[in-house]
């Protein structure tokens, strides 16, 4: 390829594809942010637990409601669109948030960011799947994901550190800045993908192909697993993670971070070796199995009088393993998907995938924190030092996130035969070439 101008050092793709990735940080930075922002929102807003809980379910309503038409308008009208609009649309939303004036205001804030975030995911992948190889599908949608830890790690000490300086409000109100300029690059390099696909795609043959993934039970057990991981990933990493570590040993915030942090290093970690690893597993199913019987295992170390006694460099440990395993997990689920839908409705597939782990999200949630309060009574720490929750909340929670972990031993049970039947798909995928023309 004859390099033309300094841009063109660089191959296109790549730089379609950091946009998009930079934009699945910012994202991923927004869902996780509420463990970090939540003591603040407590202090300006005079709310409880549970309405801090209620607060952090409103991304994951908003999360779920757009996954639906998702992948058929990111299969139907291409990256470029959808993506422009989903960057837009959470630039809106920050900003929205960072005015807000009380916990409605706000709740309505978060559902607008998500409601955006909702769509870069999906763009994403559709991107990869189009623009990539098929035979390093597995390795980029890793890298993909590495992308959304990085916002996740910015959520917890740089996030404590930006709320200490320049508070909740500016912080989200940069963040909204941020989007902005990542859109305006966003309008200029993205391409119009759509209309260079091999096949015409209409929106018909993309709702067609929805209705009937829907009736295949593989694709419910893909469903059920990613499901199973988001939900306890979610509520572990970027809700009650940190002040769960604040109150299991007596440390502030930035102490509290280095766990999470040993997370998302852990998934970046995970989402790279075993995203490779994925190109090559001809049956991830049985991997996904494997994996979520090891996590499950692992969140039972974080139950509060074995947590006490194992000790902080333990936890730390444990929480970065779990990362690797999350980590791992997702490029799995999304070979999967893309074995049972193909690169061509693999907007489909990540719809469902999202939208089921959405809800289910959302769901638990307001569970969680009801749970928590029930068995705890949490209270407010009048100087303001954090939210008490005693190893009785603690205890419910592990146990509310162990019984999550059965659906992801269930889900690649339910794909296992569609999975061991479809060698065809197998051969495709090691000969498969991006769909566009690489630049």
């Amino acid at each position: 390829m004859r390099m033309t101008s300094g841009i063109r050092l660089i191959p296109r793709r790549y730089l379609e594809w950091g946009i998009l990735s930079f934009a699945y940080t910012v994202a991923f930075m927004q869902r996780s942010s509420p463990q970090t922002v939540d003591l603040y929102l407590i202090r300006d807003f005079q709310t409880t637990t549970s309405g801090v809980a209620t607060l952090a379910s409103a991304y994951f309503w908003g999360y779920a409601l757009f996954q639906i038409p998702a992948g058929l308008l990111v299969d139907r009208y291409g990256v470029r669109r959808i993506a422009l609009l989903s960057i837009g649309v959470s630039s809106i939303g920050s900003t929205v948030f960072s005015i807000s004036d009380g916990i409605a205001t706000a709740f309505f804030a978060r559902v607008i960011v998500a409601s955006g975030d909702a769509l870069v995911f999906t763009s994403l992948l559709k991107l990869v799947a189009l623009r990539f190889p098929g035979r390093r599908f597995g390795l980029f949608s890793g890298l993909s994901q590495v992308s959304g830890y990085i916002g996740g790690a910015l959520a917890t000490t740089p996030l404590a550190v930006a709320l200490t300086h320049i508070g909740w409000r500016g912080s989200f109100g940069l963040i909204a800045a941020v989007s902005a300029l990542n859109l305006l690059c966003g309008w200029f390099v993205l391409p119009e993908i759509a209309k260079l696909q091999k096949k015409n795609i209409t929106l018909r043959s993309v709702i067609f192909s929805a209705v009937r993934a829907l009736k295949k039970s593989a694709n419910w057990g893909c469903a059920m697993t990613f499901a199973s991981h988001f939900a306890i990933v979610t509520t572990l990493a970027g809700i009650w993670g940190l002040p769960m570590i604040e109150d299991y040993f007596g440390v502030d915030a930035s102490s509290a971070g280095i766990p999470l942090l040993g997370f998302m290093i852990g998934n970046a970690v995970g989402s790279v070796l075993l995203g490779h690893a994925a190109d090559i597993f001809r049956r991830p199913d049985r991997t996904l199995i494997v994996l979520c019987v090891f996590r499950a295992v692992l969140i039972v170390f974080l139950t509060p009088a074995l947590a006490h006694g194992l000790g902080f460099a333990f936890i730390t440990c444990d929480f970065a393993t779990i990362g690797i395993l999350a980590g791992g997990t997702v490029p799995l689920v999304l070979k999967c998907t893309k074995r049972l839908y193909t690169s061509e409705f693999i907007g489909v597939g990540a719809s469902i995938n999202t939208t089921t782990a959405g809800i289910v999200a959302a769901i638990a949630q307001p569970v969680i924190g009801i749970a928590m309060t029930a068995s705890n009574e949490a209270a407010i720490d009048p100087t303001f030092s954090h939210a008490l929750v005693n190893d009785a909340g603690y205890r419910s929670l592990i146990e509310i996130l162990v019984a999550l972990s059965i659906p992801g031993v269930l889900g690649p049970m339910v794909m296992a035969k569609s999975m061991m039947t479809d060698l065809r798909s197998v051969k495709e995928e090691i000969n498969d070439t991006s769909i566009l023309k690489p630049s």
